[in-house]
């Protein structure tokens, strides 16, 4: 048996029968493929098929094979195998004819004569029934009255004489009415059923605006049929797109288009069509479309619901490949959302707005959107919003409908998250306003604020979705643009000199006495005193430019000057080489930018401020990287590790009264100790006096730190070699000699690095430039380090040492027999706390004989150096 036999022998009644179900008189029953309450599936017997008309079905139309196999959710083949069995069956009702013998006579004439006159009945009662006003007053679909055409079936025409005896057989025969049969006690019956009893009725029109088929509305019984439409429907609502149609919107119902019938839209340019639900783009409806050789546009309209957003997605295909010329495009219906619903709850604008803001889902090249010679009558468009952000504590943020201030500002760190304190506003009514904390990358958040800022203002939440979606681009743009600021500041741009900055700065590096110019410019540049400390000190600020770098400790009383050395010196590095810092913790150091530390100078204040980073910066300064694992949190909120890593080369100066405290990191240092002889005292107050009285040449100062800062700028890199480094042998009974020889070979390296301009380029064998240390660099890091040494290999500290040494001066000059002191006579005579004192007094003590041993190692050493 092949399928055209299955088909002709198996009706769509057999098949119902076979699986429990029964239509009603009119022929609709609920559907069995979906959660159904109210029937929604209508049954043609005349065309032996179906029609699911729910937003929820997939199971949409088909015949009685489709429907076998939507139940047996089967294969095609599979359902052709059980519909033969069942035409095998003795349950199977024959197809009826599509064409009721005695109804073949009916001309198309009379069928729309007879639905026309029909429609002028309903049209009438309209203005009459109580319950059908109501209804159309609750829908607002009265808007413009006289361009909605509307009847009300009261089933009453056919009982008032209004039809001779052809035109009631034809009123039966296109199933405007159905006989009752036999009555309770078996005797037939003159009376019949109405179709679509007290219903709205929506003519449905052909190609020459003919009725030519109706569609029904019921108006009660809500909660059980609501549509019903004539068997063998035909027609379009509310008609054929005019000539001259650029813009269709597709509805999903009739109550939709004529709700935008009701305001207005439709004009000479935009026609509106109705869709016979989700499911209902009819051959029909694309044979329309197919013959509107004007129409440049079609715009989905349906709800805001996943079956509208499902439906659209498949006819919007359907469609392209119809069609390749056309835009497509969807209105995005708020969720929950349908034309009717938005009718009833804003004014005309909700819909021009939701137009303007539609989403494009296909477009031709050959488009009106990408032509400037024609555009649509509703042009897409994109908010014209504009966002201030100079006051980043306060961002404002506004569209010509809408204000929103953003307090606080917005985490420019963690990129994950997009937390806000909104405060939004009309433009046009202040009263109106909201405010509110969101996340803006939560969806739930968003999809809740949409809601309640949309209630608050009375604006349509699609809206609002497109101004926070609008809203929060900005705001990662602003934020990705203050990340790259302040990874730029990070990053300083690299000083180019002028020709007669560099020319300077060429005739310093080429001098021959360029350490004594140096030094000369280091004075000159406002250091009072402290000249060989300043130079060591340079020498060491300036080793940050080489692989590994030395680092220095200032060391003094308080007041004595320790943190003006520093900063003097500072003043002749450049600027960008420099990180003066005051306080420092270990989290601070680890999670510093890429390249933060690279080849700069670390400048502390004082010691005691970093005191909590002092481990990892103490490895810093011997391996010139730090690294450790720590846990974070990734965007789903689990721990992870992360690899945190900070790499130098960095040289490292910091200024302390309390050597014995921080002597590891001294171990790795070069001790610089603070003139504090009244000698000196008064070169500073002298120096102070002069600026006073206006006598210090400021502009020579600040001459002097740009020619030295520019020289350091010029510097390349260069390796160097000592040729005599195998005879530079110190005492063998040095204090910690092993990491002293390091320093002191390093600090002739680079006095050789920085005297690369007055001396020739060498290359060795595989192809490397490097220069040559001679016997002057020699000598001046000998002259250089002595204190510096002196201090790092004497078992006293250096204010033990100088406290000693005034103490032994002192005592040395009296006569023999005065040679006995005291305590108080001690105070008096350096003006010192008695408890430093006592405790000097005792660390002296303490040492006793070996005193005098380290003082020998000393008188070594100095000899040696000299």
């Amino acid at each position: 048996m092949d399928i055209k036999a299955i088909k002709t022998r198996l009706s769509i009644q057999s098949v119902l029968i076979h699986y429990g179900y029964k239509a009603d008189g009119n022929g609709r029953l609920c559907c069995p493929f979906h959660k159904d309450k109210t029937p929604s599936m209508q049954v043609y017997e005349a065309t032996n098929t179906y029609t699911c008309f729910s937003s929820n079905c997939t199971a949409g139309s088909g015949d009685a094979i489709d429907f076998i196999q939507h139940s047996e959710r089967c294969t095609k083949h599979e359902a052709l195998l059980k519909a033969t069995e069942m035409v095998n069956s003795t349950i199977v009702i024959p197809v009826p004819s599509v064409q009721p013998v005695q109804h073949q006579d009916f001309k198309d004439e009379e069928k729309i004569n007879l639905l026309t006159k029909s429609f002028g009945f309903f049209s009438n009662a309209m203005k009459q029934i109580d319950d059908a006003k109501k209804y159309v007053e609750q829908r607002k679909l009265h808007g413009k009255g006289s361009l909605i055409e509307v009847g009300y079936n009261g089933a009453r025409y056919h009982y008032r004489g209004g039809m001779n005896e052809r035109e009631m057989a034809l009123w039966e025969a296109i199933g405007m009415m159905k006989p009752i049969g036999n009555d309770r006690n078996g005797v037939p019956s003159n009376n019949y059923r109405s179709w679509a009893k007290d219903c709205l009725i929506f003519p449905l029109k052909n190609k020459r605006e003919q009725i030519v088929s109706f569609y029904g509305r019921s108006v009660l019984n809500e909660d059980k049929q609501k549509h019903y439409y004539l068997k063998d429907r035909t027609g379009l609502y509310p008609n054929y797109p005019k000539t001259g149609t650029k813009i269709l919107i597709l509805t999903e119902s009739v109550i939709d288009t004529a709700s935008l019938i009701a305001t207005g839209i439709p004009d000479a340019q935009t026609a509106v069509l109705a869709c016979y639900g989700t499911n209902g783009l009819t051959a029909e409806h694309l044979q329309a479309i197919q013959d509107c050789a004007t129409l440049s546009e079609i715009i989905f309209f349906f709800d805001g619901d996943q079956a509208g957003i499902l439906a659209v997605e498949k006819h919007s295909k359907q469609l392209r490949s119809l069609h390749k010329n056309l835009i497509i495009s969807q209105i995005n219906t708020p969720e929950g959302e349908d034309i009717n619903s938005l009718h009833q709850g804003h004014e005309r604008g909700i819909f021009e707005h939701l137009i303007e803001h539609r989403s494009i889902l296909a477009i031709a090249e050959n488009s009106p959107l990408l032509s400037s010679m024609e555009k649509p009558i509703y042009p897409i468009q994109t908010l014209n919003s504009q966002i201030d952000t100079n006051n980043p504590e306060h961002i404002i943020y506004q569209t010509p409908e809408l204000f929103i201030h953003i307090w606080g500002g917005i985490d420019n760190h963690n990129l994950s998250k997009l937390k806000v304190s909104l405060h939004l506003s009309m433009k046009a009514d202040k009263a109106k306003s909201f405010r509110d904390e969101a996340n803006l990358y939560s969806y739930a958040q968003i999809k809740r604020s949409t809601q309640h800022i949309s209630e608050s203002l009375g604006v349509s939440s699609t809206y609002i979705g497109e101004v926070l979606a609008d809203l929060t681009a900005k705001l990662e743009s602003y934020r990705l643009s203050q990340k790259a600021q302040i990874q730029s500041k990070n990053q300083e741009e690299k000083v180019t000199l002028n020709p007669q900055e560099k020319k300077e700065a060429l005739a310093l590096l080429t001098s021959p006495n360029l350490l004594r110019k140096t030094l000369t410019l280091i004075e000159e540049s406002g250091l009072v005193g402290q000249q060989k400390n300043g130079m060591l000190l340079f020498l060491l600020y300036l080793s940050r430019l080489m692989d590994e770098p030395l680092h220095a400790i200032v060391l003094g009383k308080s007041g004595s000057g320790k943190t003006y050395l520093q900063t003097k010196i500072a003043d002749c590095i450049p600027p960008e080489d420099l990180r003066v810092v005051t306080s420092l913790t270990e989290n601070t150091l680890y999670y510093s930018p890429k390249g933060f530390w690279q080849h700069k100078v670390l400048m502390i204040e004082d010691l005691e401020g970093v005191y909590q980073a002092f481990f990892p910066l103490r490895e810093m300064m011997s391996k010139q990287e730090i690294s450790k694992f720590t846990t974070d949190k990734d965007s789903q909120g689990n721990n992870v590790q992360i690899h945190l890593k900070v790499e130098g080369p960095v040289c490292v100066s910091g200024a302390t009264t309390k050597e014995w405290i921080y002597e590891d990191n001294a171990n790795r240092s070069y001790l610089l100790l603070i003139d504090e002889s009244p000698e000196h005292l008064e070169q500073v107050m002298e120096y102070q006096r002069k600026e006073f009285a206006g006598q210090i040449n400021k502009i020579g100062q600040i001459q002097a730190k740009s020619q030295l800062q520019n020289a350091q700028r010029i510097l390349k890199k260069v390796k160097v070699i000592n040729p005599y480094a195998s005879e530079l042998v110190l005492p063998e009974k040095l204090f910690k000699k092993l990491r002293t020889n390091g320093h002191y070979l390093k600090l002739i390296q680079i006095i050789s690095y920085y005297g690369q301009y007055n001396r020739p380029i060498k290359t060795n064998n595989i192809g490397e430039s490097y220069v040559e240390t001679s016997i002057e660099d020699i000598a001046w890091a000998n002259r250089l380090i002595k204190e510096s040494l002196l201090i790092k290999s004497d078992e006293l500290s250096g204010n033990l040492r100088q406290f000693f040494e005034i103490l032994k001066a002192q005592m040395t000059a009296k006569e023999e027999n005065q040679r006995s002191f005291f305590a108080k006579d001690i105070r008096q005579l350096l003006r010192l706390n008695p408890m430093t004192v006592n405790r000097h007094l005792r660390d002296l003590e303490q040492r006793g004989v070996k005193l005098k041993e380290r003082t020998k190692i000393v008188a070594g050493l100095a000899e040696y150096l000299s």
